[in-house]
């Protein structure tokens, strides 16, 4: 592979590694605390693009403005969502299979939705109106400001969230909810709080990750979904508990999807075009080879480091 094709892929590799990381820790946190591999996600990412993109047009140009909207209206779209269906369910105590399921429906409702809206308002395929320039060129290594608002931004907000659920009451709230929702209830922590905060934040994430999809791609209906399967990848090589081992499953795949498969078409003519089965070979193997992911991996290199 030329140099200049190794650096542009390792480039790809972290701005979209970053991307996902961000979207796959609101994967990992519903599991945790919920119990519900929630599909419903790929359409937070998706409203919190539109929110972006309208925000945008409207002439509010401010990247800090911009996420703070898709934020709100991913947070939004999360919260109706437990409020509407899935609190309902979980006091029926359906099993995981219709949860499962009521994630699809959920989905579709809010995708076609967003459909509804793009087709009444003429917002199929456009893109965020923040101009892209370049902020650093250094021979064949090119970065724009795309890179210096998405890799920082999905650390910082990776950053909030480790200290939320490490040094904060709520964020040990929620590590309660996780290890025992019964017992959680027994000594007095508000579980149905605790989960609308768990649900504000997960969509929340998801909405700024469409933000930050929506500078580099054209924001579409299905933008969020044609992510969903790489996002639960990564998620899966964590475990769907780990958030370090989702942080590092979010770049592996990220890896796999660019400079594997560059390498790959480049050495051995395979097509490009087989990039979208690269997040489904990861989750097959994954789940036949070694189903708890990278956790035990990472606690095990802790454990060696104390």
């Amino acid at each position: 592979m030329p140099p200049a094709l190794l650096t542009t892929s390792l480039v790809n590799t972290i701005q979209i590694g970053s991307l996902y990381a961000l979207m796959a820790l609101g994967i990992t946190l519903t599991f945790s605390v919920m119990k519900l591999p929630n599909f419903a996600h790929a359409e937070y990412v998706t409203a919190g693009a539109y929110a972006a993109l309208i925000v945008s047009l409207s002439g509010v140009l401010n990247p800090l403005v911009i996420m703070a909207a898709a934020f709100i209206v991913g947070a939004l779209s999360a919260l109706i969502s437990q409020l509407a269906v899935f609190k309902r369910l979980e006091g029926k105590e359906v099993s995981l299979y219709t949860l499962i399921l009521s994630s699809f429906a959920v989905g579709l409702i809010i995708r076609y939705i967003l459909f509804l809206m793009a087709d009444y308002f003429n917002l199929f395929d456009l893109r965020i109106g923040i101009p892209l320039t370049i902020v650093f060129r250094d021979g064949s290594l090119i970065l724009s400001n795309l890179f210096a608002w998405v890799v920082p931004t999905s650390i910082v907000l990776v950053v909030l969230l480790t200290l939320l659920l490490n040094a904060t009451p709520l964020g040990r709230e929620m590590r309660a909810l996780a290890n025992n929702v019964n017992l959680a209830r027994v000594i007095g922590i508000p579980v149905e709080r605790v989960k609308n905060y768990t649900w504000l934040l997960v969509g929340g994430l998801a909405g700024v990750a469409g933000a930050l999809w929506g500078l580099q791609t054209a924001v579409h209906p299905l933008m969020g979904w044609g992510a969903i399967i790489s996002v639960f990848a990564a998620a899966i090589l964590g475990g769907l508990s780990s958030f370090s081992g989702t942080i590092l499953g979010a770049y592996v795949v990220a890896f796999s999807e660019n400079t594997v498969m560059l390498f790959l078409n480049a050495n051995f003519g395979v097509d490009l075009a087989y990039k979208p089965a690269i997040p489904f070979i990861i989750i097959i193997a994954v789940l036949l080879i070694r189903p708890q992911g990278f956790t035990n991996l990472i606690r095990r290199a802790g454990d060696l480091q104390r």
